[in-house]
C-alpha cells in the first residue's frame, strides 16, 4: 500500500481499493457534488458603427426627389429623366406685333425638395449592446465632425452637411435631436440606430464622387 499512497489523488483511490479488497465486493454508489458557480459581469458598452460610408445615389433617386408631385418619367439615359407636372391649367396669352405669348409659369423650383436642404436618412448605421453601469440606460449622441464640406473629387464643387440627429431603428428619419436614449439592451441582441443629415447641394453642380481628404480636417463629417 505504501507505493499507492504518493498523492492526495491516488491515496483517495487506493483506501477504496483496499476498503473493497478487506470487507468483500460492493456495488458501486452513485455520488452527487452540487456545485454553486457565480458569474460577475462588469460594467460593458459596445457602440458599433462604420468608420467609413459610401453611399451612391442614382439618377433615379434624385428624379424622385426632385420631382416631388410630378410623375417620374423613364429613364432615357445614365443621368437624366422627365418630370412630368401634369396639366397646366389655362393660360391666358398676351398679343403684340410679334405674336402670342402663354406663360407656363414653371419656377426655378418647380416641386419635390430642395437640393438647398436634402435631408438623408442613414439607416442601422449603429447599434448598442450593453450592461450596467451607473444606470440601466445607454444615451447615443450625435454631432458635426471637424469638416462640414464635401469636395468633388479633382473639381471645386461642393456639399454641405449639416443638422445632425439620431434615433432609433426600425425609425425610417432622424429624431430630430442630437441624443437618444433608450434601455440598456443587453449582450444578444443590438439596438440598432439611424443617423439623419442635412445636405447643402446648391454648390453640387457636377457629378461625381464628393468627399473630404485634407490634412487639416481628416475626414470627421460626423461623431
Amino acid at each position: 500500500m505504501r507505493t499507492s499512497i504518493t498523492t492526495r489523488g491516488t491515496r483517495l483511490a487506493a483506501v477504496t481499493v483496499a476498503f473493497g479488497a478487506l470487507f468483500g465486493a460492493h456495488s458501486a454508489s452513485a455520488q452527487t457534488a452540487v456545485v454553486d458557480l457565480n458569474v460577475t459581469l462588469s460594467p460593458v458598452t459596445l457602440l458599433y458603427y462604420f468608420s467609413t460610408v459610401n453611399v451612391t445615389v442614382p439618377s433615379s433617386a434624385m428624379a424622385g426627389m426632385l420631382c416631388g408631385s410630378g410623375t417620374v418619367g423613364t429613364i432615357y439615359n445614365a443621368s437624366a429623366a422627365n418630370c412630368d407636372m401634369g396639366a397646366t391649367g389655362v393660360l391666358n396669352a398676351t398679343g403684340s406685333g410679334t405674336g402670342l405669348t402663354a406663360n407656363g409659369a414653371i419656377g426655378a423650383n418647380p416641386g419635390g425638395t430642395s437640393g438647398a436642404a436634402v435631408p438623408l436618412t442613414l439607416q442601422n448605421v449603429w447599434a448598442v449592446r450593453a450592461i450596467g453601469g451607473t444606470s440601466t440606460s445607454t444615451t447615443v449622441t450625435i454631432a458635426l465632425g471637424a469638416s462640414t464640406t464635401l469636395t468633388r473629387a479633382s473639381g471645386t464643387e461642393t456639399i454641405v452637411i449639416s443638422a445632425p440627429t439620431v434615433s432609433t431603428a426600425p425609425s425610417v428619419s432622424g429624431s430630430g435631436t442630437t441624443a437618444v436614449t433608450f434601455a440598456d439592451p443587453g449582450l444578444v441582441t443590438a439596438q440598432q440606430g439611424n443617423v439623419g443629415l442635412i445636405l447643402n447641394m446648391t454648390a453640387a453642380t457636377a457629378a461625381g464622387v464628393y468627399s473630404t481628404t485634407t490634412a487639416a480636417t481628416g475626414d470627421s463629417n460626423y461623431t
